[in-house]
């Protein structure tokens, strides 16, 4: 892991969105936990509640085509700022921030919500867990896109003979790691999108519900680009949480995130949020 890249500090990082995600395994329903845990994360600065249900689709092509429609329930325990965010469905526990500061203080909000979630449910055990970043790349000052991001992340270019101008690029690459996880590196650049990608929505959509500020979600320059890169590890057989440390597995996990973003961006955008 010594050869990693790193960028140091950026005081002025693009990254605009951060979310862990803790498979605790099955659990059918948290209905019967909502009320204790809702006490407890409004003592830890999450008075605000949201409960949502989404409508989670299936699709399946083994003897047929099967469609398979169920509803999940979630449940948001919000930040008085509406910054942070700690998501609450079955067995899954998710730890979201718009306001990323710096990577410890991320974990240490993360082993927080670990440590109510699983005091409640008494769900011990981790069987995956994920961290993903979302950068949102606004060029300043008129500058193109090719000024952040290396020439492998931008669509191909045909000279001055040829009259096709490129509108919207979408790349995806997946990476295995020494950790046995994989890591995933998505880009999309254009016009018009939204600050995080569309199955982050259902996540990060009642934060802005709640302050009253929904038409932030879509607000963005008329040319930028996301850089998603999501890390994820399952354990196989179940970890007791209590047998590793969760705060140090997200550092090294962090690790190999900033090292894909390092590799994508270029050393002048490096300058700038410096």
């Amino acid at each position: 892991m010594k050869h990693l890249k790193s960028a140091g500090l950026l005081n002025n990082a693009p990254v605009t969105y951060v979310i862990c995600k803790i498979d605790c395994g099955d659990l059918l329903s948290f209905d019967s936990y909502v009320k204790e845990a809702q006490e407890l994360f409004r003592k830890s600065n999450f008075p605000i509640f949201h409960d949502q249900i989404v409508k989670d689709i299936r699709i399946t092509t083994d003897h047929g085509i099967k469609i398979d429609e169920q509803e999940k329930h979630t449940y948001h325990f919000i930040s008085s700022d509406y910054e942070d965010g700690i998501v609450v469905s079955g067995g899954s526990l998710f730890i979201q921030t718009k306001n990323y500061k710096d990577f410890t203080k991320f974990a240490d909000l993360v082993k927080k919500a670990h440590e109510i979630y699983s005091s409640v449910t008494e769900m011990n055990l981790v069987r995956a867990v994920g961290l993903r970043y979302i950068d949102l790349i606004e060029p300043a000052n008129n500058q193109p896109l090719s000024y952040y991001l290396n020439d492998s992340m931008l669509s191909p270019t045909f000279g001055d003979q040829v009259d096709i101008t490129p509108i919207e690029a979408r790349i995806q690459h997946s990476y295995k790691t020494p950790l046995n996880s994989v890591l995933f590196l998505r880009l999309f650049a254009g016009k018009g999108h939204k600050i995080v990608p569309d199955d982050l929505i259902p996540m990060i959509e009642p934060l802005f519900i709640t302050s009253g500020k929904k038409e932030d979600l879509s607000k963005c320059s008329p040319l930028s680009a996301l850089i998603d890169t999501d890390h994820f590890i399952q354990f196989n057989p179940m970890k007791d949480a209590t047998s590793f440390n969760v705060a140090g597995l997200l550092d090294t996990m962090h690790r190999y995130t900033s090292h894909l973003f390092c590799n994508v961006v270029t050393k002048e955008a490096i300058e700038e949020w410096k």
